[in-house]
Formats: structure tokens, sequence, C-alpha cells
């Protein structure tokens, strides 16, 4: 007979695979239980997911279930969990993984405390979406990723549960949608078989929301009230709920929420760096000691330009903080940080604009704005609606490939660049939002690190 003949509800005492002593239960779920249990051929101890229900009896998913297992077993990255080992006894099926005995979850973390600091969740989204960047590199989506899978504690935060990792493939409709139910974006709500990272960067929106605010943004008893949450349009701004929450903050947030995965971030690198920015890191920044430059790139505006028919009308756009229905710091707020910033910064522009248009004058050519377009009488002339076209999502391209995409568009570019060894060369934020319906020949700013 087999070890697990008898396991019936619990595997606890039980030998797996002729290998694993499986003791204490550390939590459960739907699908899954996970224990401590010690690798007697090792002499260590390890965490054991076992599949459970009516999962177990489905031969389709328990072979999805250990060959992405087996795959993330492959990996070694210090933000996602080491899987060891997976396999089958007798009508049981498990997982072989790190055991994070000095973690505790995301989740549990928000039961104890509510909502966490935009700083830790910057962090704790920033070590997470690195572990994403290397299972999608290896053309994988988790799938799964929510509170309850991120492992907080002594060392790195971990993103654990590989159970329902699948491949990025091509299909129309898959037999059954697999997660949780409030991470999931719209394409997986519906069952789409084409799953693609895209899907991972909604969920950590979701995560990044929950953490930030200490409720969900698409809230709903079941998969037909959480696809009208996602219908009935973007949540409020995680800064309208929490006071603190910077508006960088806000727009990766919101930006990861769209429910079109095209505007979304293009990769969970994208936006890591999007966050770095957020995190007080980028250009805002103005502490002390800071030697790192930025220089501005003069600006050309067209003599006659098509007007603007949509300005940050995007699903990730964020309304300005003045206009926020209950807002109560908009009406002290003024021009902002930033505005005066401009207030005081035009004339030093200005005069860069005459220093760069003299024969001698140059600081680089890299950061030169978009070739200024004839003047015709077509440009003077409104440009009709169908020939709208989509602000590109350009965080995380090189300044080459962003340039490129917005003179595909015949979009009015600038790139405005900041000169810092330590950060990953690339553009890192823009505006207007990714998705953004505008005229040709409208305005378009990047922003983007430079090594040297």
């Amino acid at each position: 007979m087999s070890s697990t003949g008898s396991l019936g509800n619990s595997p606890h005492g039980k030998l797996l695979g002729g290998r694993y002593r499986v003791g204490r239960e550390l939590a459960r779920g739907g699908m899954a239980s996970v224990h401590v249990a010690v690798d007697e051929r090792l002499g260590r101890q390890v965490a054991i997911k076992v599949l459970s229900g009516t999962y177990a009896r489905k031969p389709a998913f328990v072979k999805r279930f250990l060959a992405e297992a087996r795959t993330a077993a492959g990996f070694s990255h210090p933000n996602l969990a080491h899987v060891y080992d997976s396999g089958s006894d007798g009508d049981v099926h498990f997982i072989a993984m790190e055991l994070l005995d000095e973690h505790r979850s995301l989740r549990e973390l928000l039961r104890a405390r509510g909502r966490l600091e935009p700083a830790e969740v910057i962090e704790i989204a920033r070590a997470v979406l690195s572990g994403l960047g290397e299972l999608h590199s290896a053309g994988l989506v988790h799938c799964d990723v929510k509170s309850a899978n991120i492992m907080i504690g002594v060392g790195e935060t971990k993103l654990i549960d590989f159970g329902i990792a699948r491949p990025m493939r091509s299909g129309s409709q898959a037999a059954t949608s697999l997660g949780s139910l409030h991470s999931m974006p719209p394409e997986q709500l519906r069952g789409d078989a084409t799953l693609t990272p895209a899907a991972d960067l909604f969920a950590m929106g979701v995560v990044m929301y929950e953490a930030l605010t200490g409720r969900i943004p698409f809230p709903g008893g079941d998969a037909a009230a959480v696809a009208a949450a996602q219908r009935a349009g973007v949540p409020a701004p995680p800064s309208a709920v929490v006071d603190g929450i910077g508006e960088r903050v806000d727009l990766v947030v919101l930006q990861a929420l769209s429910l079109e995965p095209e505007r979304r971030f293009a990769s969970a690198r994208a936006m890591e760096v999007a966050l770095e920015a957020a995190a007080g890191e980028g250009p805002e920044r103005s502490a002390a000691g800071d030697d790192t430059t930025v220089i501005v790139a003069a600006e050309h505006h067209p003599v006659r330009r098509a007007p603007v028919a949509a300005s940050m009308s995007g699903a990730a756009a964020v309304p300005p903080r003045s206009a926020r229905a209950g807002d109560r710091r908009a009406p002290s707020r003024g021009l902002g940080a930033i505005g005066w910033l401009g207030v005081v910064a035009l004339p030093v522009i200005v005069a860069l604009f005459l220093v760069l248009g003299q024969p001698n004058g140059s600081l680089g050519t890299a950061a030169s704005p978009s070739p200024p377009p004839a003047e015709t009488q077509a440009q003077a002339t409104p440009t009709p609606a169908g020939s709208l076209v989509e602000v590109p999502n350009t965080i995380g391209m090189s300044e080459e490939e962003a340039q490129d995409a917005a003179q595909a568009l015949g979009l009015n570019w600038r790139i405005e660049w900041r000169v810092d060894a330590g950060k990953t060369p690339g553009v890192y934020a823009q505006d207007p939002a990714p998705g953004t319906p505008v005229a040709p020949g409208s305005r378009f700013v990047m922003q983007a690190y430079r090594a040297d």
C-alpha cells in the first residue's frame, strides 16, 4: 500500500515520495494546504504544499500544477520562494519548497495594521516585481499574485505559490479561470486562454491599492460582482482615500489597474522603474548632497497645432487633486512643489534654450525634442475625431525606442533626462498616460535616466 493510501483529509505524519515527513499545518486554502515537513534525505525542513479538494481529481489541472512547479524549481531569485521538488504519491500531489518560518504574509500584516506607509508598499512591490520579471522572462505568468502570497520577514520579501502558474500562450477561451477573485484582471475573469505578464501586473496594482488604503479596488462577492465593479471604471486614486500618498504613486497604481492589458506597464521592470521614481528617487528628489544633474531639453511648440481632443483621459489618468470630490487638501495646495519649480525654472529654461540656439552652445544632443513640423494648412485645420492616436506606453523603453514610438505617431515629444549612474537607463515616467487619445502634434513629455 502506498504511504498515502490512508491520508484522508490530512497528510500529517505521513511520508510523501519516500522522502518528506509531513508535520503541522501552516495554512489552508480552497485549493491546497501547506505544512511543515522534514526532508529526510537532506535533513532539512521544508514547506510542503498538498493539492486538495476537487482540483486533485482533475488530471489536466494536476498535470499543469506539477509541470509548472518543476519549471519553477529551476529559478534562483532572491524574491522568489525556492521550489525544490514536486511529485505525486498515490492520489496526493505535492510541491516541496523553501520554508519561510520567519516570514508572514502581507495579508496577515495588513490584518494587524490596516494599511502600510507608501514607502513600505513601494519597497515590497519593487521586490515582488523583480521576482515576477524573472518568472516572465522564462515565459510563465504567475496567475495568483495577491497579498496572501507575498511573504515579508527576515531577509528578502518573497513571492510564493507557483501552483497555478502557466505558460504564455494563445487561445480563445480556457475551461476555467484559476486564481484569486479580487486580483484577477478582466481577461482572467473571462477565462481567456491568452494570459500575458500584464495579468500579473494588474494583480500587483490590486496588491498595492490594498496595502496603501486597506481596501480592495474592485469589491464583490462573486465573479459577476467583481466584473461589474471593474466595468464601473477605475477606482478612486489611493490619495483620495488616504492622506500622504504622492501623485506618482497614484499614477503607477492606476496604470497597473487599467482594464485593457495593453495600457498597463510593458513589463514588470517598467513598473519597477516607475516605482523607483515614485519612491522619491527620481527627478523630484531634492535631498542634500544629491550631485546628479537634471538636464531638460528645450521644447518646440509648433506654430499651428491641432487641438488636443482629450488629455489625460485614459484609464490610468488621475484627476487633478483640486478637482477630486471631497479632497479637503486641494484648496491649500496652490501650485504645489512642481508648479513653483516650473515658475522658478522657467527663466533658466529660456536662457538654456537661447544658449543652445547659439552656434557654440551645447549641452548634449540625445535629449533633443522632436523636429519642428512644417507649417501647413492641414495643421491649422482641427483634427477630426477619427484621426486621434493613442499615447504609446514608453515606460521601460530606451530613449531611442521612446523617440521612435512618439515620432511614429506624430507627437510633439520631448525627453527630460537625469544623469544617474545608479539607475537603469531608460524612460521611467510620461505625460499623458499610456492609451490617452490625443490629436497628432500634441505635447508628449517623457522622463528618462542616463548613466552619463
